[in-house]
């Protein structure tokens, strides 16, 4: 089964088998335990110590801006898990 990891456009970050309405793709994989061990250490960490954010995405001014920082974001993790499955 696939799982997929999403944010919407406050940069909030969610995972599923699903992705939400309004919501854009940021990576997939097979195994959720290891895109959530990616995800969460490359994401920033909300206030409340469980929400995970994109970087950047909060701050954007524009959704020009959000876009920018939500596909930099998607490329660091689609980087670290093919790294992962390299090593």
């Amino acid at each position: 089964m696939t799982f997929f990891v999403f944010a919407n456009r406050a940069g909030v970050i969610g995972f599923g088998h699903r992705m939400p309405a309004n919501t854009l793709h940021i990576a997939d994989d097979h195994d959720q335990g290891r895109l959530h061990d990616v995800v969460e250490v490359l994401a920033r960490h909300a206030y409340d110590g469980e929400t995970l954010l994109v970087p950047g995405i909060p701050e954007a001014t524009c959704d020009a801006d959000a876009l920018d920082a939500l596909l930099a974001f998607r490329r660091r993790v689609i980087s670290a898990l093919a790294e992962e499955v390299l090593a």
